[in-house]
């Protein structure tokens, strides 16, 4: 669309006026002598003025006449323009009224198409809504079937394995129920052929035998300081880790009491210190072999202090045993090599071999310790073992810590070459009795009794003359027990 003046409108009007002329004002005339031509000529120059004026006037009168023309003409030319700007305004008006109809109509469609547009998204939206609700409420509902067809057939296969597991379980115990009186029925054997061996061990023992154990665990030793602890030496800096983690256990030894719930705590917690060590398999037989030197040694140092000490120290062991299996290996060798008097071996003590396989130690001075001394850690570690033989807490099946082994143990030495007997065996003798003897009377009824009054009695006598002090002791005992039918046992530990 084009704004602009219509092409007729008139844009000029030629209003030049006409030369009008001025009257000439003279100035007043010099005097003169006024006569009569003077007059006359006065006269027409009145009349010339007169005429001037009147033409001047009339020639005003005429511009005044034009300028009405003129200004009408203008007046009529403003009211043209006028008009003309008001057409052009109305035009315009027009124009853009219609032109904005046509943007609000433009507008309007935009809104309404774009409204149609939203209502078609949003039906969409609502369509797209009501399938999705429609197909998550069909999955829903196929799912809560599934769910539920599957916790049925869960359920069903629960009883039929409960019902399964219970005629197994029926089963099981009756056939549990046949092997446990079978067992019973083997194991009444085997112990009445074991006291029956037993006994006939008191006349006879096969020292070629006992000797060939007491190599095995020999052995044991130098197998266990070749393959771990020499190993371990060698790695200086693994070393150092371990003996940090050494200094922990050590102290736990030395805690122990006759408190039940004290051995508890000490017991988890030496355990744990053990299991540590699990994520390295050298490390982890070292500690083992640590563990068990050190119970040893809290044996021949504390227990001889504190009998009653065995106790606490045969429980934390049994402890470890059940947590670690393994650790039987280390701690069999340990009491074997420390005191072999436990499987019945003895030697001749008259040279430097047969001190060393029985145990003696040297002093600071390179001098064998004096039999007392050796006596009473011979003492100290079999309190220990012979607490670990009659202990039944555990229900480990360890054949160097049972009953059988102490029936053992009585019955080699009884039937000892008369030679070899000292005043050790008769100081271990004596610390197995206040120990075990109680539990062993228990075990084997009237069996033990006839090997404890041997023990105490024709054993003894044949020292008699030698005046051994611990042969003496475990006479007293003897006799005690023989009189009054009690014998005095350990101190058990307090709840």
């Amino acid at each position: 669309m084009r704004y602009g003046l219509p092409d007729d409108f008139e844009v000029a009007v030629d209003i030049t006026p006409e030369p009008v002329s001025l009257s000439l004002i003279k100035a007043e005339p010099e005097p003169v002598a006024r006569s009569e031509s003077e007059k006359v000529f006065q006269e027409v120059c009145r009349n010339i003025e007169s005429s001037t004026s009147a033409l001047i006037e009339l020639k005003e009168q005429e511009m005044l006449g034009r300028r009405g023309v003129l200004n009408l003409k203008i007046s009529a030319h403003y009211a043209l323009a006028d008009a003309n700007i008001s057409y052009l305004a109305e035009n315009f008006e027009s124009k853009l009224q219609l032109q904005s109809n046509e943007v609000e109509d433009v507008i309007r469609r935009e809104k309404e198409r774009r409204r149609l547009e939203a209502e078609r998204i949003r039906r969409e939206e609502e369509e797209r809504k009501r399938r999705e609700e429609e197909e998550r409420k069909r999955k829903e509902d196929e799912e809560r079937r599934r769910a539920e067809d599957e916790r049925k057939r869960k359920e069903q296969e629960e009883r039929d394995r409960k019902a399964e597991e219970e005629r197994k379980r029926k089963e099981a115990e009756e056939e549990a129920k046949k092997q446990e009186e079978l067992k019973a029925k083997r194991e009444k054997e085997e112990l009445e052929q074991k006291k029956k061996e037993e006994m006939s061990n008191l006349a006879t023992t096969n020292a070629s035998r006992i000797e060939k154990e007491f190599l095995k665990y020999k052995q044991d030793i130098l197998d266990i300081k070749n393959n771990t602890v020499l190993k371990l030496n060698e790695n200086k800096d693994l070393k150092k880790s371990v003996n940090q983690h050494k200094r922990k256990i050590n102290p736990k030894f030395g805690q122990l009491s006759n408190s039940i719930s004290q051995l508890r705590r000490i017991g988890a917690e030496v355990v744990d210190l053990i299991k540590a060590t699990k994520v390295d398999a050298l490390v982890f037989n070292w500690t083992l072999n640590f563990v068990a030197k050190a119970i040893i040694d809290q044996a021949e140092t504390e227990v001889i202090v504190r009998p009653n000490s065995a106790l606490p120290l045969a429980h934390l062991a049994y402890t470890i045993l059940h947590e670690f299996q393994e650790f039987a290996y280390y701690l069999d060798a340990r009491f074997i090599k420390k005191c072999p008097y436990i499987i019945g071996y003895t030697c001749a003590i008259d040279s430097e071999e047969g001190r060393k396989r029985m145990g003696w130690k040297r002093t600071t001075d390179n001098k064998w310790e004096d039999d007392a001394k050796y006596d009473e850690r011979m003492g100290g570690i079999t309190t220990v073992w012979a607490v670990m033989t009659r202990l039944t807490d555990y229900n480990l099946k360890l054949p160097l810590y049972s009953m059988a082994a102490s029936w053992t143990f009585l019955a080699r030495i009884a039937n000892l070459n008369q030679l070899l007997l000292s005043n050790v065996h008769f100081a271990i003798l004596g610390n197995w009795w206040e120990a075990c003897a109680a539990q062993f009377v228990a075990a084997y009824g009237k069996q033990s009794e006839k090997l404890m009054y041997v023990i105490v009695t024709a054993l003894t006598d044949v020292v008699a003359n030698r005046k051994l002090p611990s042969a003496a002791r475990l006479r007293i005992l003897g006799e005690d027990w023989v009189k009054t039918g009690r014998i005095e046992s350990l101190k058990e530990m307090e709840r």
